[in-house]
């Protein structure tokens, strides 16, 4: 006997013919039949419960890809950070948007250390120490992005604290990074 008339209790010939269920799509039937899953809610469950495992499998994939796409669109993640964005040809782009985590150590004590560190640095230093944290404590970028910028352009003070920050009070890692590959606008 064919396996999908002998899952279909819904099958005329059938001797009794149960009520088809008001969630039975013919999409969802469908589905049931191609997995040979039994057409009641038992079967309609073990289809959600593969569904769900593809889902977390092309989640995983899909990340996965998409770390390797932006690895050699942008190739040096920690100095891009930012939206970049990079022509394919036949004119498309990719739009990579590159996030860090800026994490501060865990202990509080190193922190207050390193701050009274920085704070004895330079005629900036309290100021910066000051605004560098939030308390509870939260990272406050944009004041590193400003010592960033001072040690590049040849701040002494500015590369010793952020030798500080670096190395004594924050941790950075890459982000999830974004992937979006779109036509460009003709004009």
């Amino acid at each position: 006997m064919n396996d999908a008339i002998q899952n279909d209790p819904w099958q005329t010939g059938s001797q009794s013919i149960p009520e088809k269920p008001s969630w039975m799509t013919e999409d969802i039937e469908t589905a049931l039949k191609q997995y040979k899953l039994p057409l009641n809610n038992d079967g309609m469950l073990m289809l959600w419960q593969k569904s769900k495992e593809f889902a977390s499998f092309w989640k995983e994939q899909e990340m996965e890809y998409r770390k390797v796409c932006t690895s050699f669109l942008v190739p040096e993640p920690l100095k891009n950070e930012g939206m970049n964005t990079v022509e394919l040809g036949n004119n498309y782009q990719a739009k990579v948007n590159i996030k860090l985590n800026y994490k501060p150590n865990p202990d509080n004590k190193i922190i207050w250390k390193a701050l009274e560190k920085i704070e004895a640095i330079g005629n900036k230093g309290k100021f910066i120490a000051e605004r560098l944290f939030s308390w509870s404590p939260n990272f406050l970028l944009t004041e590193y992005r400003q010592l960033q910028e001072d040690a590049q352009d040849g701040s002494a003070e500015a590369k010793e604290m952020l030798k500080i920050i670096e190395t004594e009070m924050i941790t950075i890692t890459e982000a999830a990074p974004t992937l979006d590959i779109k036509e460009k606008k003709k004009k």
